[in-house]
C-alpha cells in the first residue's frame, strides 16, 4: 500500500508541476506587446493582407493593430471573425472591390458595381446578392482556416514552453535536493518535467481512477 501511496503522490505532484508551468506561461501574457498572446497571429495576418486595402479603407493604416488587439485580449473567435467581416463591409467600395473579387472568384467589375449600389443604398438584384454571397463565403472560409491554424500554433507553442519550464523547474529542484545520502538522478527529474504538462489536465482524474481501482481489487475480509 505504501508503494501505491507513493505513486498517487507522484502523479499529484507531477500534475501540480504541470499546472504551475502552464500558469507561468500564462503570466507571460503580461509582457508588453502581448507576449505569448501574439503567438499564432501570423496565420491570421497572412490572410488579412489579401484584402489589406479594404481593411485600410475601413480602419485606417492601423487596421492590423485593431484586429490584433482582439486576438491578444482573447475575444471569442466568432466575435473576432464578425469584427473582421464588419470591417470588410465598411471598407468595400468600387476602389477596393478588386481585392475581394479575387478572393471570391467573381468579376471585379461586377463586385465594383455591387459596392457602388451598397454605398448608394440601392436595391440589389438576385444576381448581385449572389455575388456578395460568394465573396462572403470565400472570406469566411479563409478566416476560419486562418484562425484554426493560429489557435493550433498558440496551443502547441504554449504547451512546449510549459514543458520547457516544467523540465527546468524539475531539474532545478532535483539539483537542490540532491545529496550523498539521498541522490537524485537529474535525468529522472527531466523526465518528470516532460510528463508533467501532459499529465496536469488529467492528474486529478487519474488519481481518482487509480484509487477506485485499488479499492475494487483490495482483498476483502471474509
Amino acid at each position: 500500500m505504501e508503494k501505491f501511496d507513493d505513486v498517487i503522490a507522484t502523479i499529484a505532484a507531477m500534475g501540480g508541476l504541470g499546472l504551475a508551468a502552464m500558469a507561468l506561461v500564462d503570466a507571460l501574457k503580461a509582457v508588453p506587446g502581448g507576449g505569448v498572446s501574439r503567438i499564432g497571429f501570423i496565420h491570421i495576418r497572412k490572410v488579412l493582407r489579401l484584402f489589406d486595402k479594404v481593411l485600410a479603407r475601413a480602419a485606417g493604416a492601423q487596421w492590423e493593430a485593431v484586429i490584433m488587439a482582439h486576438w491578444i485580449n482573447g475575444r471569442d473567435r466568432d466575435d473576432q471573425v464578425g469584427a473582421i467581416r464588419s470591417l470588410l463591409r465598411l471598407g468595400l467600395n468600387p476602389d477596393t472591390a478588386d481585392q475581394l473579387a479575387a478572393i471570391g472568384n467573381v468579376e471585379p467589375a461586377a463586385l465594383s458595381k455591387v459596392a457602388g449600389k451598397l454605398l448608394a443604398g440601392s436595391a440589389l438584384s438576385e444576381a448581385e446578392i449572389n455575388v456578395i454571397g460568394r465573396v462572403e463565403a470565400a472570406v469566411e472560409a479563409r478566416l476560419d482556416a486562418a484562425f484554426d491554424l493560429a489557435e493550433q500554433a498558440y496551443r502547441n507553442t504554449a504547451r512546449t514552453l510549459a514543458g520547457v519550464i516544467a523540465v527546468g523547474l524539475a531539474v532545478a529542484a532535483g539539483a537542490l535536493l540532491n545529496s550523498a545520502a539521498a541522490p537524485i538522478d537529474l535525468r529522472v527529474a527531466a523526465l518528470v518535467g516532460l510528463l508533467a504538462v501532459p499529465i496536469a489536465p488529467i492528474a486529478k482524474d487519474l488519481v481518482s481512477a487509480l484509487t477506485s481501482a485499488a479499492q475494487a481489487v483490495k482483498p476483502r475480509d471474509a
